[in-house]
């Protein structure tokens, strides 16, 4: 089944804010087997939103519309899609009623533009919300459908799982199954990671691989079809297996799984402690591991020492130290590194010191130079990275690249061994 997405509002076409849903939507339906062959923005003007409408159900099986279905005068896609069907709106007694309670439980008074979301074009299923206040639209019209959801995000993500894929699934997904596997990986690049696995891919019978790179990670997407979810799960599966067996430990994680959250199990397991000490990722390692419910079992805490006198009051680094090989050194990662976790009295410390740009870089140190060290009580070392990108790529690589290295520590020194790192 292929679809098309139209995101309603003003907002995104101006650029002022960003077009989550259609990525949200075009990753669960792309779980299920269903793709989306275009997604497409229009501002609150009811002929355009017509058209697209108009233009999507011309182009494919159905055409899922986000925002535009609350009760003020910019929401305009009611009308574009009662326009583009030629379906009168009609006013639905049971959703009117749905709001008098919705309202009633908040003890306030009842707007009367608010009735605006009681009506539908005529012959549309509504989605009763579970989250907010405006209905979702369900039409089908010669063998293809429109879907039109409220456009904040957690509302409109309730009605597609809850409602949506339960319909598609039950008219498009007969004697057919659709299963996704995702290893998350620190690879490189994609051209390493492709090379790495191009002859294994090959010799895949009935599986789709897919690389997506983000910024300090790669993803390995496999999709398989099979004639129920046990045997599509078991194709993905096998897959999924051959591939880790070829990567090893660049595979750091499956399908949803972070790289924060499986290195703190790792902490957990060996009952480790760490304390981190960061400089150009102003805190991020530490945002990342305490994202995790139950990171302080593992997570003693962290220092943000951003400039020399805080590297040195609070770190305990010292000015030869600084002055001989700059705040951006080997030298420096390691004295932060040991420092934090001197002073949380943790098992392991973790630096990060580098130049995140736009700015500050010279020909011997450039902007992306990154420093990344460890410290624990059997040894103390540090890696080297040059990063290439914006000033919150750079960030965001150096983070996963400190995590990165901390997970491999782990499994080196302590998975091996079985917990003994002496």
């Amino acid at each position: 089944m292929r679809y098309q997405i139209i995101t309603v509002g003003s907002e995104l076409t101006l650029g002022l804010s960003v077009d989550t849903n259609a990525a949200f939507i075009s990753k669960t339906l792309g779980k299920h087997g269903f793709t989306c062959v275009r997604h497409v923005s229009v501002p609150d003007k009811i002929d355009l939103i017509a058209v697209a409408i108009s233009e999507s159900l011309a182009q494919a099986d159905g055409v899922i519309i986000t925002g535009g279905l609350g009760p003020t005068i910019d929401d305009l896609t009611r009308d574009a899609v009662s326009r583009a069907l030629g379906r009168e709106l009609e006013y639905s007694e049971r959703l009117g009623e749905i709001i008098e309670e919705r309202y009633g439980n908040r003890a306030i008074p009842l707007p009367e533009i608010t009735y605006r979301q009681a009506y539908l074009p005529k012959g549309a299923e509504a989605i009763i919300p579970t989250l907010g206040s405006a209905p979702g639209i369900i039409i089908s019209e010669d063998e293809k459908f429109l879907f039109s959801l409220p456009g904040v995000p957690r509302e409109m993500a309730d009605m597609l799982e809850k409602n949506i894929v339960p319909w598609l699934e039950t008219r498009f997904c007969r004697g057919v199954a659709h299963a996704v596997r995702v290893l998350r990986t620190t690879a490189k690049s994609e051209a390493s990671l492709q090379e790495s696995i191009e002859d294994l891919v090959r010799s895949l019978h009935g599986v789709d691989v897919g690389i997506l790179a983000y910024p300090g990670e790669i993803q390995l997407q496999l999709f398989a079809k099979g004639a129920d979810m046990n045997e599509a799960k078991n194709i993905v599966g096998d897959a999924a297996t051959l591939l880790r067996e070829r990567l090893g430990n660049i595979v750091y994680g499956y399908d949803d799984e972070t790289l924060e959250e499986v290195t703190g199990k790792l902490l957990l397991k060996y009952g480790l402690s760490l304390a981190v000490a960061e400089s150009c990722t102003g805190g991020l390692v530490g945002k990342k591991l305490t994202d995790i419910a139950g990171s302080s079992g593992y997570f003693s805490g962290g220092i943000i020492a951003y400039n020399n006198d805080a590297k040195k009051s609070l770190l305990n680094v010292s000015s030869q130290t600084l002055v001989r090989h700059g705040a951006v050194s080997a030298a420096t990662a390691l004295a932060m590194a040991f420092g934090v976790r001197d002073r949380f009295n943790a098992d392991v410390g973790l630096s990060i010191t580098g130049i995140a740009g736009p700015d500050g870089g010279t020909e011997e140190k450039p902007v992306g130079l990154v420093y990344v060290a460890l410290s624990h009580q059997v040894t103390n070392y540090s890696n080297r990275f040059i990063f290439f990108g914006s000033r919150d790529t750079v960030r965001i690589k150096s983070a996963n690249a400190a995590l990165d290295m901390l997970r491999y520590y782990i499994l080196d020194n302590f998975e091996r061994t079985g917990g003994d790192a002496s």
